[in-house]
């Protein structure tokens, strides 16, 4: 196996910025969200290099699973998503699992946020400033809502961890990547009474969101301001159960192994730079994110820059 690229599948949002389109050359500004892994059913990315050229993702794996994702299943699968907020996203929460299998058929999600930029003053909803239930609900009926959200300063280079069964949200002038599980399942709980043209607004999921929500879970964010150091240096930004995030500040070259323990997701977030594995050359773009199957080759990244690894435990 080998470093595979991915095209990344771009989706239409109400909140959307163009700083990830401005990026990439796109002429469209109405990109919120863009998939950059993803081997789920409703989204599947194609790949862009090798011998599985032109096929997508989720079909690869499948027909090839020892060799991409060895001893884990699609469950285990990471998604690897770019959020370009220009307004405020609406409040959500993530089911767990088995609720999310009995009410949705899908998976649970737990998801984390590594921030590439942000407005002076940009902050994320992360958790509720109360833990009354009752007085959550009164708010919604009142209009009083946003009094209750936990707001958290964000700035570039900040990192933070969003649990199943919190209420979340990126706030306006965020542009992120998102690392999270398999799945696709997300409650809307408040959305600020936006409307659209014909003064509809979007569609609420408030029982199953009060199902699901502990209103006792919060969320600190890390911050890691990008320094140039001497040498390469790893920063572990989070462990948990569904899986880990760490970043690495790259001088000149760092080497990365899966040990056939692991697969990864590799995405870089400061540079360019080019992957050397297996006499193979590759070259990556900023914002660009590769998938490294469990089975590839070390690999080298030579370029000094930011780089975003995500993987499971071992």
């Amino acid at each position: 196996m080998y470093p595979i690229k991915l095209k990344p599948i771009y989706d239409k949002t109400i909140w959307a910025n163009n700083k990830l389109t401005k990026i990439r050359n796109i002429d469209c500004d109405e990109y919120g969200t863009c998939w950059e892994m993803s081997a789920h059913p409703y989204c599947q990315n194609i790949i862009l290099n090798g011998v599985y050229k032109g096929q997508n993702l989720l079909s690869v794996i499948k027909e090839n699973k020892e060799a991409m994702l060895g001893k884990y299943t699609l469950d285990d699968m990471l998604r690897v998503a770019y959020l370009d907020a220009k307004e405020d996203l609406s409040i959500q929460v993530h089911p767990y699992n088995e609720y999310a299998l009995a009410n949705d058929n899908d998976l649970g999600k737990t998801e984390s946020w590594y921030v590439l930029d942000a407005l002076e003053g940009a902050t994320l909803v992360a958790g509720t400033l109360t833990t009354d239930k009752e007085e959550i609900r009164k708010s919604i009926a009142d209009g009083t809502l946003e009094k209750h959200l936990r707001k958290v300063p964000i700035e570039k280079g900040d990192f933070i961890y969003i649990d199943a069964g919190m209420l979340h949200a990126l706030g306006a002038g965020i542009f992120a990547i998102e690392i999270g599980t398999n799945s696709n399942v997300t409650y809307r709980f408040y959305d600020y009474h936006r409307t659209d043209a014909k003064g509809n607004g979007r569609e609420l999921h408030l029982e199953k969101s009060f199902d699901v929500t502990d209103f006792t879970n919060q969320s600190n964010k890390v911050s890691n301001p990008f320094v140039q150091h001497e040498t390469t240096t790893k920063t572990v930004q989070c462990e948990s159960n569904d899986f880990n995030v760490d970043i690495y500040d790259v001088v000149d070259t760092l080497t990365l192994d899966t040990n056939n323990e692991t697969f990864m997701s590799i995405t870089f977030v400061e540079k360019d730079a080019t992957i050397l594995c297996n006499g193979e050359t590759i070259d990556v773009n900023y914002t660009d994110t590769l998938f490294i199957p469990i089975s590839c080759p070390p690999l080298t990244i030579t370029g000094s820059g930011r780089v975003l690894v995500g993987y499971l435990s071992k």
